[in-house]
């Protein structure tokens, strides 16, 4: 996939995520104002309980004064019904009160209330028996008699409902701001997750993405540049090869007509010798610059590494360094066995190289998960490991540059060809080393399948 592609995908999931967040938190803020609004209404009516009763009790009082001033039957029937929807509210509103204070004043308003429209009954019943048309003082003032113990108690509950309203009131704006402060803590927790999730986005996407895009790069300028490099190595190299040719010839004419065991036959020796250097120094060059494609066949991991014990293992012996092979016989490479043992050589005699005192030099094999031209997958490792002295952070870090080198005699291409062979096979290579611990040079290649073998005869 197009790493822009992929940048601009993960940036819009992030976008889209903050997006959802936000229209979160925007309407848990509106449901939040339409809860204490809510809180507001209902503390409006429910603690007017004793103000509907009160209010209640006074009217049914004037329709007594009416029935005893017109004898009229409807405003006895209106006393009736009144008192009963009023008893019938009261104990509608008994589970609704928010104090065990204010239960029990409800619960004695009731009662006397009962009592109230028993006796208030009595007295129209009087009144209508009575047919006369006396004054309505002591009707009011029984009527008011009856009716006050109601009106103290609804006193008594409109204190009670000062109470419990003020107390509703302190607890329910805890309650709103507790939740307001919860809902900033949460968002705020949201925030930091989507801000963690960026990060990872771009630790784990985004990141390894511009560090694959400038790998990808410095690849492609390295290309271009060896490219250019190995027009350049063919010119220099035939322009270098043509004049060593003419004096190894006239220097082999000239050691025929010098007297051995001379000084002059000691001279010329030594430049036969540079000579010979300065010959091998031009064909590594040019192999370096440009390489030769591999013939590629699938060939076991195993063979590969038995070829490197056979070669070295007597002679190593001699110097105190012993070989050992860890390899797994199931693994196969498709590779250039010729090229493939190039690498090989160079790799163990670095090894050996490294251990001046004797030591140990490990040819193993095995597969593993890694990177290869950009993409994750299984890969067949073919590892160097010795026990030397290791190589220290400022050499590796130029170890695989061309005409770099830590030897005396040598050119610094060995490991730069190298790594060129392993560029051609579309594998890579790979170091890891520890000071006075030794080193693992590790050959990435891809896994191949043994049915395709065509390996040739060693």
């Amino acid at each position: 996939m197009n790493v822009r592609v992929r940048t601009y995908r993960y940036a819009l999931v992030v976008v889209v995520l903050a997006l959802v967040v936000g229209w979160a938190g925007r309407i848990t803020w509106q449901e939040l104002r339409q809860l204490h609004q809510s809180f507001e209404a209902v503390q409006a009516d429910a603690f007017h309980l004793s103000e509907h009763i009160e209010a209640s009790v006074r009217d049914l009082n004037e329709t007594v004064l009416r029935f005893d001033l017109r004898r009229a039957a409807q405003d006895r029937a209106a006393f009736q019904q009144e008192s009963q929807e009023l008893q019938q509210w009261i104990r509608a509103h008994q589970p609704t009160v928010t104090t065990p204070l204010e239960g029990e004043l409800l619960g004695q308003i009731e009662t006397a209330f009962e009592l109230y429209v028993s006796l208030t009954t009595q007295l129209m019943d009087e009144r209508a028996q009575a047919g006369s048309a006396a004054s309505p003082t002591p009707v009011l003032e029984r009527v008011e008699n009856e009716a006050a113990p109601i009106l103290d108690l609804c006193e008594k509950l409109k204190a009670a409902e000062r109470a419990a309203q003020t107390q509703f009131m302190k607890d329910s704006h805890r309650a709103l701001g507790w939740l307001q402060q919860l809902l900033i803590v949460q968002l705020g927790l949201l925030v930091i997750l989507v801000g963690t999730a960026v990060v990872a986005i771009y630790r784990g996407v985004i990141g390894p993405l511009r560090v694959e895009l400038g790998e990808s790069r410095a690849r492609a300028a390295r290309h271009e540049k060896l490219a250019s490099l190995g027009t350049l190595a063919a010119g220099v190299a035939h322009e270098i090869r043509n004049p060593l040719t003419a004096i190894n010839v006239r220097l082999h004419s000239l050691k025929k007509s010098l007297a051995a065991n001379s000084s002059e036959q000691e001279d010329a020796l030594v430049i036969g010798h540079e000579i010979q250097r300065l010959e091998r120094i031009v064909q590594e060059f040019l192999q370096f610059a440009r390489p030769t494609e591999p013939k590629l066949h699938t060939v076991s991991a195993d063979s590969l590494l038995a070829r490197m014990q056979s070669l070295f293992g007597l002679q190593l012996e001699k110097t105190s360094i012993r070989l050992n092979l860890e390899s797994v016989p199931d693994l196969w490479v498709r590779v250039d066995p010729h090229q493939m043992e190039q690498v090989l050589i160079n790799l163990v005699q670095n090894a050996a190289e490294s251990m001046e005192g004797g030591g140990t030099i490990t040819l193993r094999s095995r597969t593993g998960r890694e990177r290869l031209a950009g993409r994750a997958g299984p890969v067949a490792i073919l590892e160097v490991s010795d026990t030397g002295k290791g190589i220290p952070p400022e050499v590796r870090k130029r170890m695989f540059d061309p005409f770099f080198t830590t030897k005396e005699e040598g050119t610094g291409l060995g490991l730069a060809i190298s790594s060129r062979i392993l560029e051609k096979h579309g594998g890579a290579l790979e170091c890891r080393s520890d000071v006075n611990r030794g080193t693992t040079f590790a050959i990435l290649l891809p896994h191949s399948k043994p049915e395709a073998s065509n390996e040739p005869a060693p």
